[in-house]
């Protein structure tokens, strides 16, 4: 049992210098060497728990989403699952967009985003997307919700163009303004009958 805690402590470790190597140089500039110097272990131990720098800072951003989503999930305040959804949908564009992690990846090597765009759902979107299809369940269950069997995706594709749009939309000075409009579209979209 102790083996497995000090495994974990180290994965986080690794995360963590994974994380902070990233704010500060980039993905294309950090290096396994540079992880595990800011872990306190060796390389080798850094090749044996994460495989590659590549696969260092995709486990990185999964953590960093879960531990957001979750933030959200927790501070959604009770009402319908529609209210719930909205609430939950804009504070995760808020939370992503302002993300240190997030920042440095799209300034500094948004070449690395691209395939997670435009080929294949990643495991940070697909945490994402269960949050979102859980919470039109618990929308359609208490009738607040309309919803069809491409929804769920359609909203986690609108929420990461505005997130991953947040850079153009703060220089325009026209973030809040746009998180209202999401707020405004998803209420009109979800309610059941507004499409008729």
């Amino acid at each position: 049992m102790s083996s497995q805690r000090t495994i974990m402590q180290s994965d986080e470790k690794l995360l963590t210098a994974t994380r902070d190597s990233v704010i500060l140089h980039g993905v294309r500039r950090t290096t396994a060497n540079d992880i595990a110097e800011r872990a306190g272990v060796s390389r080798m131990t850094f090749y044996r728990r994460m495989g590659s720098v590549e696969n260092a800072v995709l486990q990185t951003l999964t953590r960093e989403f879960r531990s957001y989503s979750t933030s959200v999930r927790t501070g959604t305040p009770e009402g319908t699952g529609r209210e719930q959804l909205v609430h939950f949908a804009v504070e995760s564009v808020k939370v992503f967009a302002t993300s240190p992690l997030l920042a440095s990846i799209g300034e500094r090597d948004p070449e690395f985003l691209i395939p997670y765009v435009t080929d294949r759902f990643g495991s940070s979107q697909q945490l994402i997307l269960d949050q979102v299809r859980s919470l039109i369940e618990l929308g359609e269950a208490d009738g607040s919700i309309e919803a069809g069997p491409g929804t769920a995706t359609t909203l986690l594709l609108a929420l990461q163009g505005v997130a991953l749009s947040s850079k153009v939309l703060l220089k325009l000075g026209a973030f809040e303004e746009s998180l209202a409009e999401l707020r405004k579209m998803l209420e009109r979209y979800l309610t059941p009958g507004s499409a008729s």
